[in-house]
């Protein structure tokens, strides 16, 4: 039998005698030949030859199964007969060999009375909505907790750690400290209508009904937190407060939005990376979204290369080329009016659907057409007019414009968005009430710039935009576990 320790042994498996997973078989290959190992996992596909029986058994480790090949002598194969379609799950323990057929240069075989086959759990292929052949990405949906044993969705969870990982390695390899924001706010948060409340008064309501005011409106002073309370949009009001004390920071978490939206881009809830860095300016920020992002993209072609391949072959022919172009030369930057005067060269030949003008909100349209026409690699465009950016965005000398930034990248549009942060009060105040907010609301946010306050910077990136832009995924709701949107949150 399998040995339950070394390098070849999965850790904490020693309930089936020790395992080594497929990942490690391919990847070892022809060094391994000969060597009596336990393989455990699903089974993908199977063929019954009656003298012979091909198994191919994936486990998760990589996009490959790997192929069995089971003699009728060898012990436990009676009681596969029937229950070993796709979906069920087995031990086989067997030699590595060399392989006959091309695709694979190594097989299991399971020959002798020393070696074993195991069914842990039988499927009746009649009723396993996975049975062999193409399922649409909308049938996947459908079936959440099974949705992950397809190679797609497997090989985009694998890829999603391994993005999450490299996002921790980037800021703790440039000393940021993780701060945790509240995924609860009371902020009267402007926009509060595209927000998702949170509130006990509902449980109470069927039996006292709804307190009220004299004004006749919702007495929220009764509700658990005293006051109107919503899941948060973004974590970085909440972040600026740590980077004003430990200088630079980062948080990484969900976010909400209750926007009534279908398309393949939005989604209800999905996570955002926003970091913050004190002593920093608009520039620094864009160096240090520029490094962020070919960071995780390096990371995920160092460590999931296998992963990227299947996604090349199944999902976007020229996926590793564009990754690979990311990588190869510095962004283009350039700014906000700038490009709008080369968007006005173009116009006659890109024929946009909206016409281009100084001041307009760029459409993913525009901002593709410099991303892969023009330009052909990401880019960043900074110092937007202040009237389409948010009034904590650092007002410029010019009075029209603000210090903020977009990076666009080929095939995706908008990956992250970010400025230098206003920090003079009576700018910022100016600013709050251009936008018609009230400055009390948000007088905590001003206290730091009462207090010793810092030239600061930051972004924010939607993280299932990142797995998108290395995936080749179309739809934003296929590179989440669970996704939740309009009418969806099943599983």
């Amino acid at each position: 039998a399998a040995k339950e320790e070394g390098p070849l042994i999965a850790p904490y498996t020693k309930a089936v005698g020790g395992r080594t997973t497929v990942k490690k078989v391919l990847a070892l290959g022809e060094g391994l030949i000969g060597q009596t190992i336990s393989v455990c996992g699903w089974v993908r596909t199977m063929r019954d030859q009656k003298q012979v029986m091909f198994l191919e058994v994936a486990d998760g480790s990589c996009p490959s199964g790997l192929q069995v090949v089971l003699d009728p002598a060898v012990p436990g194969y009676d009681s596969l007969k029937g229950k070993c379609g796709t979906g069920a799950s087995v031990r086989c323990t067997g030699e590595l060999v060399k392989s006959p057929a091309k695709g694979q240069p190594v097989e299991l075989l399971l020959k002798g009375a020393s070696h074993e086959v195991t069914l842990f759990g039988g499927v009746d292929s009649a009723e396993y909505p996975m049975a062999k052949g193409k399922h649409s990405m909308e049938f996947l949906r459908s079936i959440g907790h099974l949705r992950p044993r397809a190679i797609i969705i497997a090989s985009m969870a694998r890829v999603r750690a391994a993005l999450a990982q490299a996002t921790h390695e980037f800021f703790r390899s440039r000393d940021f400290v993780y701060v945790h924001t509240p995924l609860i706010t009371a902020a009267d948060c402007e926009g509060a209508g595209e927000m998702f409340q949170v509130t006990t008064l509902l449980s109470e309501f069927e039996k006292k009904g709804l307190p009220m005011t004299p004004e006749k409106k919702i007495d929220y002073t009764q509700d658990f937190f005293g006051k109107p309370s919503f899941l948060t949009v973004s974590g970085q009001l909440s972040v600026e407060n740590y980077c004003c004390a430990l200088s630079n920071v980062y948080t990484f978490g969900p976010t909400f939005r209750a926007e009534n939206s279908h398309t393949s881009r939005h989604l209800a809830e999905f996570w955002m990376i926003e970091p913050e860095l004190a002593f920093a300016d608009i520039t620094d920020d864009m160096d240090c979204a520029e490094d962020y992002l070919k960071y995780c993209v390096r990371y995920v072609m160092q460590h999931n290369r296998s992963d990227l391949e299947f996604f090349e072959k199944q999902i976007e022919k020229g996926l590793i080329a564009r990754l690979e172009n990311l990588l190869a030369e510095p962004f283009q930057r350039l700014t906000y009016t700038e490009a709008i005067e080369v968007l006005k060269k173009e116009e006659k030949k890109a024929k946009f659907s909206q016409k281009v003008e100084w001041g307009m909100d760029l459409g993913s349209e525009h901002e593709r057409y410099l991303a892969e026409k023009i330009y052909k690699k990401p880019t960043v465009l900074y110092n937007y007019p202040k009237d389409i950016k948010a009034f904590y965005m650092r007002l410029n000398d010019d009075n029209k414009t603000v210090a903020a930034m977009d990076v666009l990248a080929p095939g995706i549009g908008e990956v992250i968005g970010g400025s230098q942060r206003e920090e003079r009060l009576e700018v910022l105040d100016r600013r709050i009430e251009e936008v018609g907010l009230e400055p009390k609301d948000y007088w905590w946010y001003r206290d730091l710039r009462r207090f010793g306050t810092v030239p600061h910077s930051g972004f924010g990136l939607g993280f299932e935009r990142l797995i998108m832009l290395t995936t080749g995924i179309e739809n934003i709701r296929d590179v989440i576990p669970y996704p939740r949107y309009p009418g969806h949150a099943e599983f």
